[in-house]
């Protein structure tokens, strides 16, 4: 039975919302109204020095957890008189002006000194959480090299995280400047040691760090000279010219003798970029590893290898953790194993890493897109010359396969440019050495032809510089190459730049700081330790 109460569509009403001229904005209003005149009022907060606040209960609990559970759990909420000891009258007057008016307003220079000492414990204690990130925004564009260190120290007095870290990572960048200031001879040594022990610092030169440490010990030298030794275990002194060591070092009588450590520390901080070398070679044994500093023009010792490996092949993700993986352990062993180096760990040591990769590879070509590990072509004696391709999820941390290269690759090069992996010449299907080469694009998981090289390549070095892939020396056959072209994206041609000085293959190609470097190879059945830009 059709309801006979029901109206058609076009006469029903239509639903209207009622908007009244108040608002949140214009009830404060009110409020402070009625607080100048003192209307209404139900508490007067009373500060140390006798000063006097008048406010409403209801308006105060509403803006701060701490009013709010003082006025509802405790025995202020049947009193209308508050004394306030903890905090001064004047950032009272201001926070529960705020409160009322949404503003605050500093009329007076040393609003720093305000906000740091008045403020912005204030606002901590009674939770206004507005007005202390408030308060770290203003500190942190005041942070300068002569504040940096109290700031830093206030954010951790008040847990302001945001701030903490942003004035640490200050401190990290502008640390030559830092530890010429007032502020940097009051830390204490456990401050020093935490401050200059950071993989994090970014210090022109390792000197600088030593001079900050001698700087800071001079301060009070009665007290502090007892505290050196240990200070210095935080120097890496390895990573100083040896001439300075020599002049600025052990002739200073402050740092001779028994005072400093034998063992030097000699890993390069997280600001140093390094070239990193690990395995096989001629002079050296296959488990060494050794990096270059480019500020001071050498070379140091690093960790050895956890196992012996030769034709491996290195990665590095997140700009700290160095991937080693494939290669062998002697003539007849191909391994998929890989281990890893991180270097913002104190102690620095290989370990092996539980994923393995799906394939044994040889002579395989390793290549980093957004901390993914993708490994490539090489060999192994099950399935000779490989085309196949796979990578290390980081997310997952699990190996999958991907799409197969258009060619079998040994003995290649590989480049990551604009995240895509280029795999170029080698040997294919004969025994020519290939001028081909190929991109893959992960997100779509193809591989594509690009325009073949000027020069048919095996053992080629890759480095990206400027945005275009360069192509480095390798050999043809009988000869050792000291050509180098590079490749284009924009035109997709390829070019021949300058030669090297020596003809290299299997040299190590990494560009850093504008210079694309040549590392080590093989000139003949010479093995080289020369190293050129």
């Amino acid at each position: 039975m059709q309801n006979t109460n029901q109206l058609p569509e076009s006469e029903r009403c239509e639903k209207f919302k009622l908007f009244t001229r108040s608002s949140i904005a214009d009830i404060f209003e009110g409020f402070q109204s009625f607080r100048n005149n003192k209307a209404f009022c139900d508490v007067k907060l009373e500060t140390e020095d006798k000063k006097i606040v008048h406010a409403h209960k209801v308006v105060l609990s509403l803006a701060s957890p701490y009013f709010n559970i003082m006025f509802t759990n405790r025995a202020e909420n049947k009193s209308d008189l508050v004394v306030m000891r903890q905090i001064d009258s004047s950032a009272l007057q201001l926070l529960v002006d705020f409160i009322y008016s949404d503003k605050i307003l500093l009329t007076v220079n040393n609003a720093q000194i305000i906000i740091d000492e008045v403020l912005l414990p204030s606002a901590n204690l009674l939770q206004l959480q507005d007005v202390k990130e408030a308060c770290c925004d203003f500190l942190l564009s005041q942070l300068c090299p002569s504040n940096c260190i109290g700031i830093n120290a206030l954010a951790d007095l008040h847990s302001s995280t945001k701030l903490i870290k942003s004035s640490e990572l200050y401190i990290h960048q502008h640390f030559p400047e830092v530890f010429g200031g007032d502020e940097f001879l009051f830390l204490s040594s456990e401050q020093v040691i935490k401050l200059i022990s950071s993989d994090k610092l970014t210090a022109p030169s390792e000197e600088k760090v030593f001079e900050s440490v001698i700087h800071w010990v001079k301060y009070e030298l009665g007290s502090r000279k007892c505290i050196l030794p240990h200070l210095m275990e935080h120097v890496h002194l390895a990573l100083t010219s040896k001439g300075y060591i020599l002049k600025k070092v052990a002739l200073n009588s402050l740092e001779s003798g028994e005072l400093i450590p034998q063992s030097i520390w000699n890993k390069p901080r997280h600001g140093d970029k390094v070239i990193l070398v690990a395995g096989r070679s001629e002079t050296k044994s296959i488990y060494s590893s050794e990096w270059y500093n480019p500020k001071i023009k050498q070379w140091s010792l690093g960790p050895e290898l956890i196992r012996a490996r030769r034709r491996h092949s290195l990665a590095i993700t997140n700009d700290n953790l160095v991937f080693v993986a494939g290669g062998h352990h002697c003539r007849r062993s191909i391994i998929k194993t890989v281990d890893v180096l991180d270097l913002s760990s104190e102690s620095l040591c290989w370990q092996p890493n539980i994923n393995m990769m799906l394939f044994e590879r040889l002579f395989l070509g390793i290549g980093v897109i957004n901390n993914n590990i993708y490994a490539v072509g090489g060999y192994n004696y099950r399935d000779n010359h490989l085309d196949s391709a796979e990578v290390f999820d980081y997310r997952t941390q699990k190996w999958c396969m991907i799409s197969n290269m258009t060619t079998t690759r040994t003995y290649f090069g590989v480049g990551v440019m604009n995240d895509l992996l280029y795999a170029v010449g080698g040997y294919d299907h004969s025994a020519l050495a290939s001028n081909t080469a190929e991109c893959y694009n992960p997100i779509v998981d193809v591989w594509k032809p690009l325009t073949n090289m000027c020069v048919g390549r095996t053992f080629p070095g890759v480095g990206v510089l400027y945005g275009e892939l360069y192509v480095v020396g390798g050999s043809d056959g009988p000869n050792f190459l000291k050509t180098v072209e590079k490749y284009t994206p924009s035109t997709g041609a390829w070019t021949t730049v300058a030669d090297m000085n020596l003809g290299r293959k299997n040299a190590g190609v990494v560009a850093l700081d504008g210079f694309l470097y040549a590392v080590g190879g093989v000139n003949k059945t010479i093995g080289l330790d020369s190293m050129e830009t």
